[in-house]
């Protein structure tokens, strides 16, 4: 190969770096509702739609104490210790403990308790199993509080996230922007117009689209989570240059380095 012939290659791959320049994003594509104006009210769907539904095979945590001491031992053990810790009451929120210590609804869907005997739970809101525990412990303990936790909620999120991972929540209802802010938000790759959801469904797999860059997305079902529901953050089409660059900086440099080899020579 040639001065000449360097020259050529050496111009076309500067041209290629200075336009590849502006194939670069922009900040604002990381902006998560840009829509949204000053004092706008968002639309979100109904807590009739978004909420999970008790099912058999989930997991409670079910605390009820009375006036009766060994009711008490009986729903918490950790009420005996002489000596309570957090580390007492820690062990529900592991996988093992949830399922060592929590109650599971029967595929029947009931949750069985000492003294009530079965509760029928499956097939009504999250928000509601306590107040259905609640009716029934009215029925055979004097004074009875009643707090009712669903142990098994965990999301799965993966891909451009800073901490990829397995997390659980422990409230009601749960959203994307929610998972993604305990998973530490996304990089700088991410594409939030394209996140994607997946459900499992007793028929398969069910995926949903989101895209975080606008108000909308309130407004569709993948916003609000469920149980055991996968978030993939998909990369954007600039990360393989990105990922590239180091290349194309050494490739540049190479023919940079043979041309004042060849003027040398020259």
């Amino acid at each position: 190969m040639n001065t000449r012939q360097l020259h050529r290659l050496l111009s076309l791959l500067m041209v290629a770096a200075f336009l590849s320049l502006f194939s670069c994003r922009s900040s604002k594509e990381l902006i998560y509702m840009k829509d949204v104006q000053n004092n706008q009210l968002i639309k979100s769907l109904a807590d009739t739609i978004t909420e999970y539904i008790i099912k058999p095979g989930d997991i409670l945590y079910v605390s009820i104490k009375s006036m009766n001491a060994e009711v008490n031992a009986l729903f918490n053990p950790e009420s005996n210790m002489e000596t309570q810790s957090y580390n007492s009451y820690q062990k529900y929120t592991t996988p093992q403990g949830a399922y060592l210590y929590g109650f599971e609804v029967n595929e029947s869907g009931n949750l069985q308790l000492p003294i009530m005997g079965d509760i029928p739970v499956a097939g009504h809101p999250n928000s509601q199993i306590e107040n259905i525990v609640q009716n029934y412990a009215d029925k055979y303990l004097k004074e009875a509080i009643v707090k009712v936790k669903l142990l098994n909620y965990k999301v799965t999120i993966m891909g451009e996230v800073k901490s990829p991972g397995v997390y659980y929540n422990y409230n009601n209802n749960f959203t994307v922007l929610e998972a993604l802010a305990m998973a530490n938000g996304n990089t700088d790759y991410a594409n939030i117009t394209n996140v994607m959801v997946i459900r499992p469904r007793p028929d398969g797999e069910r995926a949903m689209i989101l895209d975080l860059a606008t108000s909308d997305a309130w407004l569709q079902k993948g916003f609000y989570l469920h149980p055991n529901d996968y978030i993939f953050v998909e990369p954007d089409d600039h990360k393989n240059f990105q990922l590239n660059a180091q290349a194309y900086s050494m490739i540049i440099s190479s023919a940079s380095l043979l041309l004042a080899v060849f003027g040398l020579l020259k």
